[in-house]
This record gives structure tokens, C-alpha cells and sequence, in this order.
């Protein structure tokens, strides 16, 4: 690694320019006196869609934001020592779903991925797709001449966020037994499926092939990240690679997140460089102690470096998520009890989820004390 992991923040929206009205130099100078070395950005060159925050460009606010330089920025947090990331979301492109419907997955009961709350997965095998953020991420890193790139999304279709503890894993729907993957998976193994009909395939996978199917599954997680890695690579060699990676034990829901998502973190390891581990304790209703242990397992199994993203604000509480118990609240204590399990971690670093969430809680008692703890980690 050429960068510091100890603390990062994830620039995952604008508003830091246009709501709270931060230009790059403020914003480098703010983050410099918090002690962050890293942030992971969304830019004009790798612009996000919206998802539990809201990353899109309100067209009410386009000329503003067309005075947001993204390589002033990356230029002004470099002389501050602060690495910048690029993000490019790879598996999640709602906007791609909708205009190519030829490309959806089908779950073990045959039906079709569609828009679940705000998250419409592709799935890691859609060569057009693949295609298209290749070439972003060399246009983007031949602009902004990253530290490093980090890829969103590198996974099977699956909304997460909803698996909390007591759910069983039989009901949750499990992507990928569309026909054009049920026969590559036929012709990269040999092993004869009925690809027509996709439930009648996932039985005789989870009777007779499940080892040989996780297997497929990790292995083209495995090839894409690869593949793009290598896209960054022929622009600026060495670049380091990161990923979202779930946050699952192998033992939580008999290792769902290899068997169902596609990312067993030995198998990824010889094309990721840092594992950023989305510990959202609120989110997957956790104690504060859990976002350590979870990222501690992460590194410990990928022999890699790894990071653990913490939660700035609660999400998840309305519509489709009201009522499953998820705490109403992170207060200052909360924060802090989080960090404090992290700081004599073994994990490589924290990272914040998200720098707008603090700061729009930063007038507040529980915002202050937040910041102050941050800028306390590990200093």
C-alpha cells in the first residue's frame, strides 16, 4: 500500500459543496485537521447513483455543481497528505438494469430481479457492463491520477442490508440461475443443468453441486475484479485495488456470503489489495463491538489488509425496514464505544460512512463529541 489506512471518510455524495457549502479547500483543510489520510469519492468521472444516501445531482442545483473541481480537490487533499480514492459502483447500475431488462437474474424460484427499496443488482457476469465502467475507470483514472480505486458492488444481486440475525436464509431469494449463467456455469464445469428452468436447476445444485456452484460464483467475482483491476492497471500500474466486502461471518446464514454473494475473501485476495468491511452495526442491528470482530475475521481470512466502515447516522428505519428492530439512534457514546473496540484492532484502519451524515449532525452535542472521537483515532 503507498497510503495511510488509518482513517478514511467516504465522500459518497456532493453535499458537503452544495448543501453545507464546503469548497475543495475548506473540505481538505477540515479533513486534515480531523487526521483523515484517505477518502473514497465519487466524482464527474465515477458519478453514483442513489442508494441509501443520495449521491445524484439534483438537476435544481447542476450549475452549482458544475463549479465542483473533482481533481482541485484530489490535488488539494494530496498536498495535505490525505490519499483519494476513486469509487466506481460495478454491480449496482439501476439505470443499466432498466435499459437492458435482457440482462436480469432469476432467484432459485425463477423470478426476476427487479428494484428492491432503492437497489436494482446487476449480475458480475454481464459482459456490456463490465465493458462500460472498464472504460470509466480509465477515463477517470487518467483525469484524476487516484491513490487508489475502490469498486462498489463486486458481488452477486442480493440486497444485504435485509439479512438480520433470526432471518432464515431459506427465504431470502439467491441470484443467478438465469439461463445464460446456468450454462456458463455448465460449460466452465461440465456438470449438465436443466438452464430452462431455473428451479429445477437450484435443486439439483443445492442436492448434488453446491461446493461446485459456490465455486463458479467466487470465481466470477473473482475474474471481474481481476478483469478491472486490470483496466486501472494499464493506465496507472500498481494502482491499489478495494472492494466493499460484506459483513458476514462464514458462519452467519452457513456461509451466505460465499454461497449466495460470491465473496470469499481468500479466493479474492490475489486481486484486492484492501478489504473495506461495511461494518453498519445500526443497519444490521449489532452491538458496538461487532464492527471490529467482523473486520478482524475479514483480514484474518483474506491474509490482506482490512478496514472497518462505521456508521455516522442510523438508516433503514422506514418503508420496507420499519419495524425490524434496528436501533433509532447512534449517539456519541455509541460512536466512540465502536472506535474504541477498533483502536487497539489489529484492523488496518476505520472508515466513515458517510462525512455528510457527521456533518449535518456537527452542531449538535453528540455531531461534536462524534468529531473530536474521530479525530482522536489512533493518534
Amino acid at each position: 500500500m503507498t497510503f495511510d489506512l488509518r482513517s478514511g471518510v467516504k465522500l459518497y455524495d456532493n453535499n458537503w459543496f452544495l448543501r453545507h457549502g464546503l469548497c475543495e479547500e475548506a473540505l481538505a483543510d477540515r479533513l486534515a485537521g480531523l487526521g483523515v489520510t484517505y477518502v473514497l469519492s465519487q466524482s464527474r468521472w465515477l458519478p453514483m447513483e442513489d442508494s441509501a444516501v443520495q449521491s445524484r445531482v439534483d438537476p435544481a442545483v447542476a450549475a452549482r455543481y458544475a463549479r465542483l473541481d473533482d481533481r482541485r480537490l484530489r490535488d488539494l487533499l494530496r498536498q495535505r497528505g490525505i490519499a483519494y480514492v476513486g469509487v466506481l459502483n460495478i454491480c449496482f447500475d439501476p439505470v443499466y438494469a432498466a435499459a437492458n431488462p435482457q440482462d436480469a437474474t432469476l432467484d432459485q424460484w425463477g423470478r426476476t430481479h427487479e428494484m428492491t427499496d432503492w437497489y436494482h443488482g446487476v449480475a458480475p457476469d454481464r459482459e456490456a457492463n463490465l465493458a462500460a465502467k472498464a472504460a470509466m475507470l480509465r477515463d477517470a483514472v487518467a483525469a484524476l491520477d487516484p491513490d487508489g480505486i475502490h469498486l462498489g458492488f463486486v458481488r452477486w444481486p442480493g440486497l444485504w442490508e435485509t439479512w438480520l440475525p433470526g432471518d432464515r436464509r431459506a427465504d431470502k431469494p439467491e441470484y443467478g440461475y438465469d439461463a445464460r449463467t446456468l450454462r456458463r456455469f455448465s460449460a466452465e464445469t461440465g456438470i449438465a443443468l436443466a438452464s430452462d428452468d431455473p428451479a429445477a436447476a437450484a435443486r439439483q445444485i443445492g442436492r448434488e453441486h453446491r461446493a461446485a456452484w459456490t465455486d463458479f460464483r467466487v470465481r466470477t467475482v473473482a475474474t471481474m475484479i481481476g478483469d478491472l483491476r486490470r483496466a486501472v492497471h494499464a493506465v496507472r500500474p500498481g494502482t491499489p485495488i478495494s472492494i466493499n466486502t460484506l459483513p458476514f461471518f462464514r458462519s452467519d446464514f452457513d456461509d451466505a456470503v460465499a454461497e449466495v454473494f460470491g465473496q470469499d475473501v481468500a479466493a479474492l485476495a490475489p486481486v484486492v489489495d484492501v478489504f473495506e468491511v461495511m461494518a453498519y452495526h445500526q443497519i444490521l442491528a449489532r452491538d458496538a463491538a461487532w464492527p471490529e470482530a467482523v473486520a478482524r475475521d475479514v483480514r484474518a481470512r483474506s491474509g490482506k489488509k482490512a478496514v472497518s466502515t462505521v456508521q455516522a447516522a442510523p438508516l433503514y428505519l422506514q418503508g420496507m425496514h420499519a419495524g425490524r428492530g434496528r436501533a433509532e439512534t447512534i449517539d456519541a457514546a455509541e460512536f466512540s464505544a465502536v472506535l474504541d473496540a477498533l483502536e487497539e484492532s489489529p484492523v488496518d484502519g476505520v472508515c466513515l460512512f458517510t462525512f455528510t451524515q457527521l456533518l449535518d449532525r456537527a452542531e449538535t452535542a453528540d455531531g461534536m463529541a462524534m468529531l473530536e472521537r474521530l479525530g482522536r483515532f489512533r493518534r
